[in-house]
């Protein structure tokens, strides 16, 4: 039987579908591209925003008229939070994705060898919001669809800012046994992975319901630096007050560890910050971000800011864009505000049109572009360490640094996605670093 599967949102969204292919490869199904008709098409869904909910809808439908005899699973945040059943036979959620191979076969009837053509079983839903303590295992992942590993080590928010709806679908923070962390970094380096992304929903809380400080996160990477075979450790989105001087202390000292941290700023008004509930104000988030650059020279600073915010005036927006200009990150990731129900900020007044949103979200792009090309061109004149990730029709091949600069090579004759190369950067804009001289690292 076949089975297709597509992916919204995160990283930690696309572990998941991950692992769950690979239990469907490992029970005999034949993966096929999503736009084939297959028997089963599993779409791992996301709420983040309106249009991750639009484009989750979207693509359950999509599968309904590709195959109207095949099962389709609604699995993710916006299955969890929304009338998936519309859309989906199986609705999974954010809790029990561990059963859906069995969810599945026990809706083909596989034990009678039932024809899927003609099931009309009504729709099952499986899970509710989250209240286990424990975090969910689905057993080691090592066949993923990137060249750089994801390693999932918790699950769950408890911060609770007022636009966001995924503590809502994933409940509170469950962190990972470190024992099963490890046992998958070993079996990844086994199979060929040198870089291993450590992932989660909020990655600085991973052991703090066992008592653990934030510093726990680098702590693990220090155990996974261990490991032979794997090059680089990085770090999935960082929170600004996590990053302590135990933390920093202990991150300086793992020499596998990426000098690129994602600290999720979200706005760079401190107005804006308290109405969204963020817990430190820009003058703290200036500070990190320099301690940071004082310990790792050169390192990478990316963000993720939210304009058209309830209330957001020209005034806080200006401020948002000056601040993110004087910090100079080197990558944001630009999201316009979009109302989640269920959320304290759905409800607040001064909503932002969706003209200004867009005007202030290209304002913000621009300043993201002009400072990529800024940070691209200051690693011009070093030798740059490269994973290599894929190998384009022109007979380039693209990676990321350390630092996770997006680098193109070329030319590319005699590499392979997977490798690390040291190369030399011969000029840079806002896209890419283009080297040349690939040669192992």
């Amino acid at each position: 039987m076949k089975a297709a599967f597509h992916t919204l949102g995160c990283k930690t969204n696309h572990y998941e579908t991950d692992a769950i292919a690979q239990r469907f490869a490992q029970a005999g199904f034949e993966r096929v591209a999503f736009d084939d008709v297959a028997d089963v098409y599993i779409i791992n869904t996301c709420t983040v925003t309106g249009e991750a909910d639009r484009k989750s809808r979207q693509m359950l439908r999509r599968a309904k008229r590709q195959a109207p005899h095949a099962v389709v699973v609604a699995m993710g945040c916006h299955a969890q939070l929304s009338n998936a059943k519309d859309y989906a036979d199986i609705v999974i959620g954010t809790q029990g994705k561990a059963r859906a191979l069995e969810l599945v076969q026990d809706y083909l009837g596989l034990a009678g060898q039932a024809n899927p053509a003609q099931l009309a079983a009504p729709a099952e839903v499986a899970g509710d919001i989250p209240q286990e303590d424990l975090f969910e295992e689905l057993g080691i992942v090592d066949q993923q669809s990137e060249c750089r590993a994801h390693i999932k080590i918790e699950d769950g928010c408890n911060s609770f800012c007022s636009y966001c709806a995924i503590p809502l679908a994933r409940g509170r923070i469950r962190s990972r046994e470190e024992r099963a962390i490890l046992a998958e970094a070993q079996a990844l380096a086994a199979a060929g992975y040198r870089e291993i992304v450590l992932t989660g929903i909020h990655v600085c809380s991973y052991g703090q319901e066992r008592g653990e400080g934030s510093h726990a996160v680098v702590a693990l990477a220090a155990q996974l630096a261990q490991i032979r075979g794997i090059e680089r450790i990085r770090l999935g989105s960082l929170e600004p007050l996590s990053i302590t001087p135990a933390f920093i202390e202990l991150a300086r000292t793992n020499p596998k560890l990426c000098p690129h941290f994602h600290l999720s700023l979200q706005s760079g008004s401190d107005s804006v910050l308290k109405r969204m509930n963020r817990r430190y104000t820009t003058s703290q988030f200036r500070a990190v971000a320099e301690s940071l650059r004082a310990a790792f020279p050169g390192a990478s600073l990316t963000t993720d800011v939210i304009v058209g915010f309830p209330g957001e005036t020209e005034a806080e927006f200006a401020e948002s864009l000056q601040f993110c200009e004087e910090i100079g990150f080197a990558r944001v990731h630009v999201f316009r505000y979009s109302p989640r129900q269920g959320t304290s900020a759905a409800s607040l007044p001064g909503q932002v049109t969706a003209s200004v949103s867009a005007q202030r979200s290209k304002a913000m792009q621009d300043l993201a572009e002009k400072m990529a090309v800024a940070f691209h061109l200051s690693q011009m004149g070093c030798e740059q360490s490269v994973l290599v990730e894929t190998l384009t029709e022109q007979g380039a091949a693209e990676g990321y640094t350390a630092a996770y600069v997006p680098v193109r090579i070329e030319p590319a004759a005699g590499l392979e996605p997977g490798q690390l190369v040291t190369v030399h950067p011969v000029r840079a804009d806002g896209q890419f670093l283009y080297c040349t001289g690939a040669n192992p690292a």
